[in-house]
């Protein structure tokens, strides 16, 4: 069962008062070493290793947790504008926080510009949905989910094509019920809907040829 850190640093400061520095300072260290992964190895340029105060972490966790109506999550897309704005208090997981991307048929446009939203330029409609944990940091998460199986056949000319989820994992920090202790885990998340070839897409399909070899160099 995971232990908290304030209770383990709590344990190793008792002998303090009838031990020498010395080995509270020892103690401290096995702490930070329960806390480290054996794995994980340090890269000296980086300023997470260099700066020498503490404070960083307290003001990371706040501002990856931070949320209002219209910002609710650490991991948004850059078109804000399409997620919609939602009470903090009823906020609930698979919460649907967008709209109007659902319609798998949709009328095909004139022309498209730079400045025309990703969702009505993409070939898989897909919704962003709210992944909410409140015993997680970060609580909130948006990721995104297919609205169609694949994409409309008036855009590509082809069934060989379905729309799937680009999944991607995330490092979170997850509570017990108490919210006493926490422990590592990594998430998965859909961030994005993509057209891609189906699997068995030469047996379905009459058109054999949508594949067409590539030249490389074998290596020598």
């Amino acid at each position: 069962m995971p232990i908290s850190l304030s209770a383990l640093i709590s344990q190793c400061l008792r002998p303090l008062a009838r031990a020498s520095v010395i080995l509270s300072f020892i103690c401290l260290a096995i702490v930070s070493a329960h806390y480290k992964r054996a794995d994980s190895f340090e890269v000296k340029d980086e300023c997470f290793h260099r700066y020498n105060d503490l404070d960083h972490h307290k003001s990371f966790a706040e501002w990856l947790h931070r949320k209002n109506t219209s910002h609710y999550s650490p991991i948004v897309p850059s078109y804000q504008q399409a997620l919609l704005k939602i009470q903090l208090d009823s906020m609930k997981n698979e919460m649907q926080v967008t709209s109007g991307a659902s319609t798998c048929h949709t009328r095909k446009m004139i022309t498209y510009s730079a400045e025309t939203p990703l969702r009505e330029r993409a070939l898989c409609k897909f919704e962003y949905f709210l992944n909410y944990n409140p015993k997680r940091i970060p609580a909130a998460l948006t990721e995104v989910r297919c609205s169609c199986k694949r994409p409309d056949k008036k855009f590509v000319g082809s069934k060989i094509f379905e729309c799937e989820h680009l999944r991607y994992e995330v490092r979170v920090l997850l509570f017990d019920d108490e919210c006493n202790t926490f422990s590592e885990h990594v998430e998965t998340i859909a961030l994005a809907c993509i057209p891609v070839a189906q699997a068995n897409a030469k047996a379905d399909s009459d058109d054999v040829d949508f594949m067409q070899p590539i030249k490389a160099t074998v290596p020598t």
